[in-house]
C-alpha cells in the first residue's frame, strides 16, 4: 500500500500487485498538466486510458467535484482489479465511474468525453523488458515505442467531444520523431505544456550498451550527464 498526497490534509491510498504498472513519475506529470488546463466548472466526462491502478483517475476525482463520469480503461484484467479496489479503498464507491478491459480504443463503444488522457506505455518495447516499471507487465509498443500512440492518434477524435482536451506523455524512451510527424502530417495542432528531465533508474544503468545499441538505431534518444542517462518526458496537448 502507497500514499500519494494530492494537497494539504488530501491523501489517496493505492494497492499495486505484483502484475500492475508501477506508477511513474509520467503519471504525476500528467495529474500536473491535466490540473492546470481543465476546466474547473464544467460538467466534465473523462477517460483514463492505460489506467493501471487508477492512480491519475482517482486523483481527479478527489480533487475535482465537477466530474460527472469517469471511465477507467486498461489492458490489463489485473489493473482494472487493483484499480476497482483502490477506488473502494479511497471510498469513490458512489462517484459515477466505469471499468473497461480494453487494447486502446478496441472494447470502447463509440461516446465522446470532454477529455482523454492517455497514459498507455509510450516506450520502446526493448526498454521496457529492461527496466523496473514492466515487471510481468505486457508491454506491446513496439521497437522505437510508438505503435500504441499511433493507434490512438488515429482514433481519439471519435470519442472527443467538440472542444474536448487530449494529455498523452511523449518520452525519449522512444522515437519521438515519429509522433511528431505523424502530428505534423495530419494537421493535428499541438503544444507541448510541460517538459522535464530525469535520470532512468540505477538499476537499467546495467544495460548502457544495449540502451546505446537502441540509440544509435534511433528507436529511443537520451543525454549522458554525469554518469548518469537523462530521459525527457513531454506533456502533449491537443484541444
Amino acid at each position: 500500500m502507497i500514499e500519494i498526497e494530492l494537497k494539504k490534509n488530501q491523501i489517496i491510498k493505492l494497492n499495486t500487485s505484483s502484475k500492475v504498472f508501477v506508477p511513474t513519475q509520467t503519471t504525476h506529470y500528467l495529474l500536473e498538466a491535466v490540473k492546470k488546463k481543465i476546466d474547473k466548472k464544467k460538467k466534465l466526462e473523462i477517460i483514463d486510458m492505460g489506467c493501471g491502478n487508477g492512480v491519475l483517475g482517482i486523483s481527479l476525482l478527489k480533487i475535482f467535484q465537477n466530474i460527472t463520469k469517469l471511465v477507467f480503461t486498461d489492458i490489463s484484467k489485473e489493473s482494472l482489479d487493483d484499480c476497482e479496489k483502490n477506488i473502494k479503498i479511497n471510498k469513490l464507491k458512489k462517484r459515477n465511474y466505469e471499468l473497461i478491459n480494453s487494447d486502446v480504443f478496441k472494447k470502447i463503444s463509440i461516446q465522446k468525453f470532454d477529455v482523454i488522457i492517455n497514459d498507455i506505455s509510450g516506450i520502446s518495447e526493448p526498454v521496457a523488458k529492461i527496466s523496473p516499471w514492466f515487471n510481468k507487465v505486457s508491454c506491446k509498443s513496439g521497437k522505437n515505442g510508438t505503435n500504441l500512440t499511433i493507434n490512438f492518434l488515429k482514433n481519439y477524435k471519435k470519442y472527443l467531444k467538440n472542444k474536448g482536451k487530449v494529455f498523452f506523455p511523449l518520452i525519449s524512451l522512444s522515437n519521438e520523431k515519429i509522433i511528431f510527424n505523424f502530428l505534423k502530417k495530419n494537421n493535428i495542432k499541438y503544444e507541448i505544456i510541460l517538459e522535464k528531465k530525469w535520470p532512468i533508474p540505477k538499476s537499467m544503468m546495467k544495460h548502457i550498451k544495449f540502451l546505446n545499441i537502441l540509440k544509435s538505431k534511433k528507436y529511443i534518444n537520451f543525454d549522458e550527464q554525469f554518469g548518469l542517462i537523462i530521459a525527457n518526458t513531454k506533456i502533449i496537448y491537443l484541444g
